[in-house]
């Protein structure tokens, strides 16, 4: 770390997506407080916190004779700052597994995934937020055309369980557009959790189709600019 950071966030919130693996803090960098003892500034405590999130080693440079105490001041204050850190949340604690950490790639194909996977899958909420967002906005663009009689029909193909279902259901929902929505699995097992929460529905928007191979018959005719396809995978 230097006295100096970038003015520009973006610049060092940046960092915290490479594999930090060592954190060098100069002494002279510390500030001293009202009781003599090392102190950081506010921005240098903030990205100190963040960085702390990547695991690294922290290694504290400079002059033993900087303070009365040597470096172990310096060092006792950054244990004070990380002793503040707030707790991880459920979501925090589910992702740390996987950070920079290298998966084999997934046969959806080949392998029926396991519910697990698609547990996996489903905890990443801002994935399935711009899934919805995008499904919304194709639904605006069309929203003259789709009326109840004839409404606009959204296929997810690699349906897994279900989430993107969900994402176009409310995405009707958000922009008043009628729909009719078919989830496209090869999972016999994941088609099975599809049925039930298509049968749970207040209305019979959604229907699940199960396929092998790669070629899926739609159970209904579809043409015309009403019809969305989306993958999930």
């Amino acid at each position: 770390l230097t006295a100096d950071l970038p003015q520009d966030e973006r610049e060092v919130l940046r960092w915290l997506g490479e594999p930090v693996r060592v954190v060098i803090i100069p002494a002279s960098i510390f500030l001293t407080n009202k009781k003599g003892f090392p102190a950081l500034s506010r921005r240098h405590q903030t990205l100190f916190v963040q960085l702390m999130r990547l695991s690294p080693r922290v290694i504290v440079s400079g002059r033993a004779d900087c303070h009365e105490e040597g470096l172990g001041a310096h060092v006792a204050y950054l244990r004070f700052l990380l002793s503040k850190r707030p707790a991880l949340t459920s979501q925090e604690r589910f992702e740390s597994p996987y950070y920079d950490y290298l998966q084999a790639p997934l046969q959806p194909l080949q392998d029926n995934l396991e519910s697990q996977t698609y547990e996996t899958f489903e905890k990443d909420p801002v994935k399935y937020k711009q899934y919805e967002a995008a499904i919304a906005a194709a639904l605006r663009e069309r929203h003259a055309s789709a009326t109840a009689a004839a409404p606009a029909v959204v296929m997810v193909v690699g349906a897994g369980r279900g989430p993107l279902v969900e994402a176009a259901l409310a995405a009707s929902a958000a922009t008043a557009t009628p729909v009719r929505v078919f989830a496209v699995e090869k999972n016999p097992n994941a088609v099975v959790t599809l049925q039930v929460d298509a049968q749970r529905c207040a209305e019979p928007s959604a229907q699940a189709c199960s396929w092998r191979g790669r070629r899926v018959c739609a159970p209904e005719p579809i043409s015309g600019r009403n019809h969305r396809a989306s993958s999930s995978r």
